[in-house]
């Protein structure tokens, strides 16, 4: 872990939200870093349809973060959407890459989504516009998320993000 120390991590992106989740997930840790938020793009769709479409997402995300953010790790987070058998779920990514080529890839929580909001995702709306009209508020996806209204606060976006990310990170930490 000590190797960890003191290292530039660079995350694509420049949501608080995001932010947040790694800082939570080093200092979950008791690893020491710099933390550079860089605005990349995630290279998908606005709305991410498929479980393999937010993973590429947040692959994406970390490999411009490490380059533009002249890093010795690019993190990449990225929510989506997932359609089963038993309804809409939403899903999130993280992606851990080190500027040797190791690779680590994490999967967060999901949960369902409301049949109203999955109707509205259908007509090709992005789940952050639906949520902040649903809940009748403004910047959640910047806030608490989507997870945050649904669980009434008891699990935020950075704690959902955090998770994913230390599911990431585990790999690289043990090689």
């Amino acid at each position: 872990m000590e190797m960890w120390n003191n290292r530039k991590i660079a995350i694509g992106s420049t949501n608080p939200a995001k932010i947040q989740a790694v800082e939570l997930a080093f200092a979950a840790l008791s690893i020491a870093v710099e933390i550079v938020p860089v605005d990349v793009p995630s290279g998908v769709s606005p709305q991410p349809q498929t479980d393999t479409e937010t993973l590429q997402g947040a692959r994406n995300r970390a490999q411009a973060a490490l380059q533009q953010g002249q890093a010795d790790v690019g993190i990449g987070l990225e929510g989506g959407i997932q359609r089963t058998e038993w309804g809409m779920f939403l899903c999130n990514w993280a992606c851990a890459i080190t500027t040797s080529g190791q690779e680590g890839l994490g999967g967060g929580l999901r949960l369902p989504l409301p049949y109203d909001i999955a109707i509205e995702l259908d007509k090709g709306r992005e789940l952050g516009d639906v949520i902040d009209a649903w809940a009748g508020r403004h910047g959640v996806r910047k806030q608490e998320g989507t997870i945050g209204i649904l669980t009434q606060g008891a699990v935020r976006r950075a704690d959902m993000f955090r998770d994913a990310l230390l599911c990431a990170l585990a790999p690289l930490m043990h090689r």
